[in-house]
């Protein structure tokens, strides 16, 4: 079994919470889509993030993708 793990923030030298989801290794595919949900974030938030696959017992395949961010939608609230 492998995980997606998302690790996040709103500064992008602290992103200590995590997120993880299951994901499905295909050998013969090139490259594996990642999907987590985050729930409950504040709106007009802006938020960093980088992604990584870990086994079972948590240990990273050493790949871990580029930092990037994104920002929550108004709720109109």
């Amino acid at each position: 079994m492998h995980y997606a793990v998302v690790h996040f923030g709103t500064d992008r030298k602290d992103m200590s919470q995590t997120a993880k989801n299951s994901i499905r290794l295909n050998p013969y595919h090139p490259s594996t889509v990642f999907r987590v949900n985050l729930y409950d974030l504040p709106p007009k938030t802006t938020y960093y993030y980088k992604v990584e696959s870990v086994d079972s017992t948590g240990r990273t395949d050493g790949v871990t993708s580029p930092i990037k961010k994104f920002t929550t939608p108004d709720r109109g609230e």
